[in-house]
């Protein structure tokens, strides 16, 4: 194993609300891998959704992209069954943890 198979994801608006849009998928295949992937860049075990008007505990970890952005990087942040399947736009509050693509 080498140091880039266990250096940690990038963070980022740690404390700032962020405009996102899901990445809707077909299955929810993948979603508690990224939340474990979430909680290991972050340091926080047990989150709540971050949805800003919401308060219930992230069972996942949804996959987005900034809205109104030519920022095309994906981001991960801990959402509830809910708010994981939503399509509109969401307020959300960071920490995000950027997917690095291979």
């Amino acid at each position: 194993m080498t140091d880039k198979d266990t250096a940690l994801p990038e963070t980022t608006d740690e404390g700032r609300i962020v405009l996102l849009k899901n990445i809707m998928s077909a299955s929810v295949e993948g979603y508690a891998t990224r939340l474990d992937d979430w909680k290991r860049a972050t340091g926080i075990d047990h989150p709540e959704c971050a949805h800003e008007i919401c308060d219930r505990p992230a069972t996942h970890g949804a996959m987005a992209i900034r809205a109104f952005s030519a920022d095309r990087k994906r981001y991960i942040y801990p959402a509830c069954e809910t708010c994981v399947r939503r399509t509109e736009m969401l307020y959300v509050k960071g920490p995000l943890v950027v997917i690095n693509d291979k």
